[in-house]
């Protein structure tokens, strides 16, 4: 710059002025140009934390989103196992007093009910309509109560025992027979 202005034919005092207010008009660009560089650094940081945020935010949201998900599965699970619960409640109350002549098919029968209920053919139907529906004309789901039962013959019962009885008896059992019915604990145990 210098050589710029010597070629303009200007005395050194001038020169030097010039030259001295150039000095401070470059440094003070300087400054700015440092202070707009501070400035984008700092910028250039906060979008970095605002975009690392964003990345936390996004794991958080799934994180969220994956427990909300899991609550409500539970939920569900929860509310499905009560419903269940009745229902099994309810089936019970329409046998009454009736036995089952085995648990299979008691099992069998509830379950049946449940997966009746279920198709899209019995949705006017209730628990009743079912339950009749699946048990009319069947012999093998309850006990008749009215059904003869074989009754042993006289000369095998004894003092209420009988020898199936006696047999199923255990050693201590076996004992006090013995102790209070010799007779017949020897005529059992041949």
């Amino acid at each position: 710059m210098r050589e710029f202005l010597k070629g303009l034919e200007l005395d050194k005092e001038t020169i030097d002025t010039i030259m001295a207010e150039y000095g401070k008009n470059v440094q003070g660009l300087r400054e700015q140009v440092d202070e707009y560089k501070g400035r984008v650094n700092e910028y250039l940081n906060q979008i970095n934390e605002l975009t690392q945020l964003n990345e936390d935010g996004s794991r958080a949201q799934q994180e969220l989103q994956y427990l909300r998900d899991s609550i409500a599965e539970r939920e569900a699970n929860e509310r499905a196992k009560q419903e269940d619960e009745k229902l099994t409640k309810d089936i019970f109350s329409l046998f009454g007093d009736k036995k089952f002549s085995s648990e299979y098919a008691k099992k069998g029968l509830v379950n049946d009910i449940k997966a009746e209920l279920q198709k899209p053919e019995n949705i006017n139907k209730g628990i009743r309509d079912i339950y009749e529906d699946l048990t009319k004309d069947r012999t093998d789901i309850f006990v008749n109560p009215n059904q003869i039962q074989d009754m042993p013959s006289m000369g095998d019962i004894d003092n209420g025992v009988t020898k199936e009885a006696f047999d199923k008896m255990s050693y201590k059992q076996r004992v006090e027979f013995k102790e209070s019915n010799p007779e017949l604990f020897a005529k059992y145990n041949n």
